[in-house]
């Protein structure tokens, strides 16, 4: 759910609009994770006098909204007092999280009326429905990442599928979802899972294939200051990101990225071309 700057039916007080002065509405979140459960601690305040009266009345209260993309996991936790801890399940989400944080009605409210209302809605009241935002915080962004995540393995994160398409090349990549997709041609396709099945030219594949893919999508991450897209959002990319660190490359800070994209590839998938090499010689030895 992404908060937009949009006109409302009533009064909203916010980081974007002058609806209500003289006020403002804060919310922050402090983490923490067990094996099982993401627990969060919540604190919120408003300095609008209005509104704090309506929250002790309990005509409205604070409330954070989670939306998970990966997992489409939505869900509301409110409540009437300003500090407050939840906490959801760890498989519930995964990868990037938006949350919203609000003030929201908890009941119907007939005559509804700020002090700190902008002098444009001096004498007016609006009606506004349960459910309704009264005020707004900036949206944020977590980030959710498995402890244990089966493609933490960057081979993994790989998938060598067909391409049927007519005229297709004989080799092409799909890096927009969470996993890097290689297309082969149909007749390198088929090539492809022959060898695949002897367990000592596995190195080789790797080399051919993964290398090169690979190489390409270092590129990406190298430049992506000039990239217009989040690489945050591919799990591919977290995962890449997290094998690097522990090579002691840090994507942030770019003096740290020294190897040339072919050598730093050679290291992440454990030196491919020297067991390539050796399975060669393997190979003619045994013939």
């Amino acid at each position: 759910m992404q908060i937009n700057y949009r006109q409302y039916p009533h009064p909203v007080l916010s980081y974007f609009a002058d609806d209500v002065i003289d006020s403002d509405f804060q919310a922050s979140l402090k983490s923490s994770k067990t094996q099982n459960t993401y627990i969060f601690e919540a604190q919120c305040i408003t300095s609008s006098d209005g509104i704090n009266q309506l929250i002790e009345e309990k005509k409205a209260c604070f409330a954070f909204h989670f939306e998970c993309s990966t997992t489409r996991y939505r869900k509301i936790f409110k409540s009437f007092d300003s500090n407050f801890t939840f906490q959801l399940p760890a498989d519930s989400i995964e990868g990037k999280v938006q949350i919203c944080s609000f003030i929201l009605a908890s009941e119907n409210i007939e005559h509804y009326s700020l002090p700190e209302f902008h002098p444009d809605y001096e004498g007016h009241t609006f009606f506004v429905k349960k459910g309704d935002v009264l005020a707004i915080d900036a949206e944020r962004t977590f980030f959710a990442e498995k402890e244990y995540d089966p493609l933490r393995r960057v081979p993994s994160i790989f998938s060598v599928q067909p391409n049927r398409g007519e005229n297709a090349p004989s080799f092409d990549m799909d890096s927009s979802g969470h996993k890097i997709i290689i297309k082969l041609s149909e007749n390198n396709f088929e090539h492809y899972k022959t060898i695949s099945l002897n367990q000592n030219l596995q190195p080789l594949l790797s080399s051919l294939i993964i290398m090169p893919a690979l190489v390409s999508i270092l590129e990406t991450i190298k430049n992506a200051g000039d990239q217009e897209f989040d690489l945050e959002e591919y799990r591919w990319y977290r995962v890449i990101r997290s094998r690097l660190k522990e090579l002691g490359i840090d994507i942030d800070n770019k003096s740290t990225f020294m190897d040339s994209t072919l050598a730093v590839a050679q290291k992440l998938i454990g030196e491919p071309l020297n067991n390539s090499l050796l399975a060669l010689v393997n190979f003619e030895d045994e013939d």
